[in-house]
């Protein structure tokens, strides 16, 4: 699988996965798999919602 991302969100992704301690393609399987199983959660003004709730 190809993906393609700008370089500034690659970068970002890097960066947060430094922070979680895992690497940065584990961190984008595991957005990918919340997003298929529905359990990806969207900020709203600090707040954390369930999608489409």
């Amino acid at each position: 699988m190809n993906l393609r991302l700008s370089s500034a969100e690659l970068s970002d992704i890097q960066t947060r996965a430094l922070q979680e301690g895992i690497p940065y393609q584990t961190l984008i399987s595991s957005v990918v798999h919340k997003f298929v199983t529905g359990r990806l959660v969207e900020r709203d003004t600090g707040d954390q919602l369930e999608r489409g709730a």
